[in-house]
């Protein structure tokens, strides 16, 4: 795993159990923690006029996270059991990936957040460094030779422009086609520039030659 810029909380869950771990020596890293809860919007939203009323079908839990009403005493302490058994998941799982003891990983848990040096200290990181060393450690893990050459692939594969807000749309791509159109009526020039450039990546997808994306007149 190479962390990059950060790799807490939910990204150290998934670096924890990796055969070897990279980071910058300012990486955040750890936060060991888990917090949860939900919001309340009922009273919120009334101001506006809006009623919100709740409508349960079930047992005593299944309207605890409604936003009409806050936890009540029973389910305030369901709640925060799961949030004990995750956070327990958590630094087994820390404790496993990283062969250290239990009660060491609970001792820089507890949703503290260190730096990528601080970590290599800890233990929570192997090496510093970047993606670079992150590869040639990879290499090294999966025995293959320096003189063999290997390919890269991004996942997932990144998208135009247009390709991204057809996707936002549906296939069709009709409510994009609208929203390049209603584009040319607006007088923001840094929209205007974005959606000259959603329609100029509309019409290369489309096999077009595009030679400039400003529109000539």
């Amino acid at each position: 795993v190479s962390m990059g810029s950060y790799a807490a909380s939910g990204g150290y869950w998934i670096s924890s159990e990796a055969d070897w771990i990279v980071a910058q020596p300012s990486t955040l890293t750890g936060s060991i923690g888990v917090f949860g809860g939900k919001f309340v919007l009922a009273d919120a939203l009334g101001r506006f006029g809006l009623d919100m009323r709740g409508l349960s079908v079930g047992g005593d839990y299944a309207d605890a996270f409604s936003p009409v009403q806050g936890f009540d005493q029973g389910q305030r302490a369901a709640f925060a059991a799961s949030m004990d058994r995750v956070y327990e998941e958590f630094v087994a799982r820390v404790a496993k990936g990283r062969k250290l003891p239990v009660e060491r990983v609970r001792e820089i848990a507890k949703g503290r957040v260190w730096t990528g040096a601080q970590g290599k200290a800890l233990g929570l990181v192997d090496e510093l460094g970047g993606l670079n060393e992150a590869i040639i450690k990879a290499r090294k893990l999966a025995n293959i030779p320096t003189s063999e050459s290997v390919r890269f692939k991004r996942f997932p594969t990144p998208q135009s422009p247009w390709e991204a807000l057809a996707s936002a749309f549906g296939a069709s791509g009709q409510a994009a086609d609208a929203m390049v159109s209603v584009g040319r009526v607006m007088g923001d020039p840094a929209a205007q520039a974005m959606l000259n450039r959603v329609e100029a990546e509309r019409l290369r997808s489309r096999g077009a030659v595009v030679l400039a994306d400003q529109p000539a007149f």
